[in-house]
């Protein structure tokens, strides 16, 4: 009797820690705002969809411990509401449209002046010594009748002040309209400027 009822006590540990579950997943979005500026009749611009690298691309959060650079983990509970390339080519497309009369995004396919074609390259928190940092860092290039009119780098880190989602996605938010806004004014100038990060 004593040890059926150990064996009934063993099946029910697991299911009990089943039933509990983990953590909760969460979900973040991004909705990246871009200063207006003086607007620019020409070129029309088109922005291509965004490719991405590894797993900046995808869904789940992607993390490095600065301490072993070469290594990127995704968070369990951590998710993006949409895949990061998705959000810099809206970013993009937000950005351009602050300094420039007309520009269409991936989701039209209509005849531009210019294509912009960007490949996403870091989208990570970067930990190191007890502080986290949002990384965002793209590759660009304007082509115009087949041609690269010119290629340039933006990136943009900033802090992350505590673990909760909110405050991770609003980091990446602001690392995202950075990189944007240095892209935008080199478009506007016609100039790459060097990447700062």
């Amino acid at each position: 009797m004593m040890r059926r009822a150990s064996i009934l006590l063993l099946l029910a540990l697991p299911a009990c820690a089943a039933l509990k579950g983990g953590d909760a997943p969460v979900t973040m979005r991004l909705s990246p705002r871009f200063t207006p500026g003086p607007v620019l009749p020409a070129p029309t611009l088109a922005v291509a969809p965004v490719q991405a690298r590894g797993l900046s691309g995808g869904l789940r959060y992607a993390y490095v411990d600065a301490a072993t650079p070469g290594e990127i983990r995704q968070a369990a509970t951590l998710f993006w509401e949409e895949p990061p390339a998705t959000m810099l080519a809206r970013a993009l497309v937000a950005g351009l449209r602050t300094r420039f009369a007309a520009v269409t995004g991936p989701d039209l396919s209509l005849a531009a002046d210019r294509r912009v074609v960007a490949t996403l390259d870091r989208f990570e928190e970067v930990t190191s010594a007890g502080s986290a940092q949002a990384v965002i860092a793209f590759d660009v290039t304007q082509v115009s009748q087949g041609k690269a009119v010119w290629t340039g780098r933006y990136c943009a880190i900033q802090p992350i002040t505590s673990a909760a989602g909110t405050t991770r996605a609003a980091a990446f938010q602001s690392a995202i309209e950075q990189a944007v806004a240095a892209f935008v004014e080199d478009a506007v100038s016609g100039k790459v400027t060097a990447a700062s990060c």
